[in-house]
């Protein structure tokens, strides 16, 4: 197995790893410290099967329930089917990092593409890493201690037509409290723990401050240097580490159709354990 290097801040392609068979344990082991060293992993033209996919990302840790919105690939309930055109635009299309507002942030995800646009549809990842080690020492310190609440965010989207489906919503998912500057479980490097889409208010602060230090913070992260684009095609297969990256799937292929399937896994079974920690 190698991994290259794509830019100096995030993302490697992985090469000589076949996903049509059980992976060895150290071969995971690979795979899960380059996850941890390069923030998003790549694969070109695995044409995984649904069921290799599903125990990929057993090898890594628990895997998430069914989606209570988006539906599954058929006999397989926990992988994500999100299929977009012209007739179901995406609803995430924003920086984000999933489901910050859930009590028990997921650890990862493994996209895989299925179906792709002919010109379009590509993914970005950007480094949190990255954009705190970037901040001027100053606010470095000044965000200490500040917390950011997340709720569903960009998701409204898919219940406002209605007071009572919007409340609804909210009462599903609810809020969850985050400082503004996290520290990574396993590697124990510091992050900027903030996304656009998930963020709607800095805890502590008038409205009017939150939401301007919510702009500086939404700019300061928007880097190409903290960034990847990646350009799918067909059967490639992406990792990425949940707890410190933002992602943004560009819509620029609608009408055309775009099917990729997801899984997410909640909970990393190495976290704690004495592996070696990625510098």
């Amino acid at each position: 197995m190698k991994a290259q290097k794509i830019t100096p801040a995030i993302g490697a392609e992985i090469t000589g790893v076949d996903l049509s068979q059980k992976l060895s344990d150290a071969v995971a082991d690979g795979l899960y410290q380059a996850l941890l060293e390069h923030q998003v992993i790549f694969l070109r033209g695995t044409d995984i099967s649904p069921k290799a996919h599903m125990a990929l990302a057993e090898s890594f840790g628990q895997i998430d329930e069914p989606h209570p919105l988006y539906p599954h690939v058929d006999g397989f309930e926990r992988i994500v089917k999100l299929e977009n055109d012209s007739g179901a635009p995406p609803d995430t299309n924003s920086w984000h990092t999933d489901l910050t507002f859930k009590a028990v942030q997921p650890f990862a995800s493994i996209l895989v593409a299925r179906m792709v646009p002919e010109v379009g549809g590509d993914t970005m990842w950007s480094s949190n890493y990255a954009a705190y080690d970037r901040l001027p020492e100053g606010m470095k310190a000044d965000l200490e201690g500040l917390e950011g609440m997340h709720d569903m965010g960009d998701f409204r989207n898919s219940f406002g037509t209605s007071p009572e489906k919007l409340n609804d919503g909210m009462a599903r998912f609810g809020h969850s409290i985050r400082p503004l500057i996290g520290t990574h479980p396993v590697t124990g490097r510091k992050f900027l723990n903030f996304n656009e889409a998930f963020v709607t208010h800095i805890l502590g602060l008038p409205t009017n401050q939150a939401n301007a230090l919510k702009t500086w913070l939404a700019n300061h992260m928007n880097k190409p240097e903290d960034q990847i684009r990646w350009r799918w095609k067909a059967g490639d297969l992406a990792m990425w580490d949940n707890r410190c990256t933002m992602h943004y799937a560009v819509a620029d292929y609608l009408p055309a159709y775009r099917c990729m399937n997801r899984i997410t896994v909640v909970k990393d079974r190495r976290e704690g354990t004495e592996m070696k920690v990625a510098s």
